[in-house]
């Protein structure tokens, strides 16, 4: 009787054993194949984000950081990598030169349709048939101001476009593959701020702020006109004494002052003498 129940409970816990190493054993079941969708969905985002590899490489030509209005530019880039895009799209702040367009794609010009003088370009690469494509930018940085005139009057207020531009924006399909930029100098702000810079007055210091207010509200022409006349004031290097003697520093001044108060007490002394000494003789 007893060594049958030693046999039952013998029994009965391998029983539980079976059931909890089952039980383990489903889990790792159960995550090696969360494992494994982890790995194939990591593969799957890593071939879709690099489907699309496309690059821009300078290959001739300078890119400043600043371009002053009417600078011409030239540039040369390589596209590569556009095997898997359908769709490429340039864009530039740069206009026309002359009769010259901005884009050249040599060879592949005549299978261009797009208006090569347009700012903003987009090409139908499944056409094209290339995985990569050479383009020459060409072109001159804009002018930034743009006149208004105010109603019937002749008053004209000149406002300045953004100065952050672009040599080019390169994009294959939806997705940027290439920037670069510059900073347009405006030539009216850039001759106006020297002509500040040239008056050396103190005394002026108010009215040149009061000038640099007009410009900014829009009045360019006025307020390159008033810091013009501004500029031409001049202080007197010297004094002219009786209109031909000309005294150049506060020393002489101090010594003509000294002998003027001396002629004075001199010519009043002598005066006064003068007039004791007849009043003297009358009596």
């Amino acid at each position: 009787m007893l060594e049958v129940s030693i046999a039952c409970y013998i029994y009965s816990g391998s029983s539980k054993f079976r059931k909890m190493y089952q039980n383990i054993v489903k889990i790792n079941q159960f995550s090696l194949m969360i494992n494994k969708k982890i790995i194939l969905l990591t593969l799957f985002i890593f071939f879709i984000n690099n489907s699309s590899a496309a690059t821009v490489e300078l290959t001739s030509g300078a890119l400043p950081s600043s371009l002053r209005e009417g600078d011409q530019i030239n540039l040369t880039a390589e596209i590569k990598e556009l095997q898997d895009n359908n769709l490429l799209t340039i864009e530039t702040s740069l206009i026309p030169a002359g009769d010259k367009p901005l884009y050249d794609f040599g060879e592949l010009n005549a299978f261009v349709n797009e208006n090569r003088y347009q700012q903003k370009i987009t090409l139908n690469l499944s056409s094209l048939n290339r995985q990569f494509i050479y383009v020459t930018i060409s072109g001159k940085a804009p002018d930034a101001g743009n006149n208004i005139k105010c109603g019937n009057s002749d008053l004209v207020i000149t406002k300045f476009d953004y100065t952050k531009l672009k040599f080019y924006e390169i994009s294959a399909d939806t997705k940027l593959i290439g920037i670069e930029s510059f900073d347009l100098i405006i030539l009216k702000k850039e001759n106006f701020e020297k002509t500040l810079q040239q008056m050396n007055w103190d005394q002026l210091n108010e009215l040149k702020k009061e000038t640099r207010n007009l410009f900014d509200l829009g009045l360019v022409n006025d307020a390159q006109i008033l810091a013009n006349s501004m500029k031409n004031i001049q202080l007197p290097s010297s004094l002219l004494l009786f209109g031909f003697i000309a005294i150049n520093n506060n020393t002489w001044l101090n010594i003509i002052f000294l002998i003027s108060i001396l002629v004075c007490f001199i010519i009043g002394y002598l005066l006064g003498s003068r007039k004791q000494y007849f009043d003297d003789n009358e009596e």
